[in-house]
């Protein structure tokens, strides 16, 4: 069975029991970046496999689905990532692949709390309208949006900003590395940023 296991927005201490039960009973826990690698070693060891973010990727992802559609006949494997693995997840593409390889392999989730969630208690702000949950890759496709929007992975906050406010937002937050080591909260909006940097819009 291939199991996609949730890590959470960063910190070791959201992990769901679940999750833990999962990660120390599996044969194999794999992990696709260092945040991740270093979360699950809390707990145990585990294989840490380097998915890079650009056109690298469907070669190394191909790669470890057919490993894994022959592994997981037999064998439990958890495939942990941060956040919550149905959202914006590496797990999909992996999980999609072992299945166009061999369809009878079981795949099953734990989630995660995800960052655009949990990035609200990192800001003292309670959510009571409509919101929004989005990339900036995906945030043109969008019309005028709800009353809060959370772009994930941010790497030009400033331009991303410009383009929010054409959409009515008017209040923005910058978070860098939400629960994780070297945590920045940022309202002055800097023009480059990094993957793990979420901003949070208001009307």
């Amino acid at each position: 069975m291939l199991i996609g296991v949730g890590l959470g927005p960063g910190d070791p201490d959201l992990l769901t029991l679940k999750a833990v039960k999962v990660l120390k009973e599996a044969d194999e826990v794999i992990t696709p970046g260092k945040i991740a690698y270093n979360i699950v070693n809390n707990y145990r060891e585990s294989r840490l496999v380097h998915i890079p973010m650009n056109e690298s990727a469907d070669e190394v992802i191909g790669k470890l689905s057919k490993e894994l559609s022959m592994r997981c006949k037999e064998e439990d494997i958890a495939f942990a990532s941060i956040g919550d693995v149905m959202f914006y997840s590496t797990f999909q593409h992996i999980s999609e692949a072992v299945r166009d390889i061999d369809p009878e392999i079981r795949i099953t989730t734990i989630p995660g709390l995800s960052i655009f969630t949990s990035i609200f208690s990192r800001l003292g702000k309670f959510v009571d309208g409509s919101l929004d949950a989005t990339t900036s890759k995906d945030l043109e496709l969008q019309k005028d949006g709800g009353e809060i929007v959370v772009v994930l992975k941010v790497r030009e906050p400033k331009k991303t900003v410009e383009n929010l406010k054409k959409k009515g937002y008017e209040e923005f937050v910058l978070i860098k590395k939400a629960f994780m080591d070297g945590e920045e909260i940022m309202r002055e909006i800097p023009e480059k940023s990094d993957y793990f940097s979420t901003l949070v819009g208001w009307k």
